[in-house]
């Protein structure tokens, strides 16, 4: 090894980590930004939220008028 450290940051985050990653209240998330960002599953119980998301979702709030993907497939994506 190296010895280097590598801070990474988490691609996924819970319900509880996206509100918070916006500012905001598990409540406001669920009702405003949930609706408008793909649930990835976690485990049989537990969805998380991409970064990514997020951070188009936040954007479009702003102006940056970036939209979400439509289709669910990475690859579509990819041009």
């Amino acid at each position: 090894m190296s010895g280097k450290i590598v801070q990474m940051s988490p691609r996924v985050l819970d319900i509880g980590d996206a509100a918070s990653y916006l500012a905001m209240s598990v409540g406001t998330f669920r009702t405003q930004v949930l609706p408008h960002v793909r649930q990835i599953a976690l485990s049989a119980r537990r969805r998380g939220y991409l970064v990514s998301d997020l951070d188009r979702w936040i954007d479009q709030q702003a102006g940056g008028g970036t939209e979400l993907a439509t289709s669910l497939n990475p690859w579509d994506m990819m041009s």
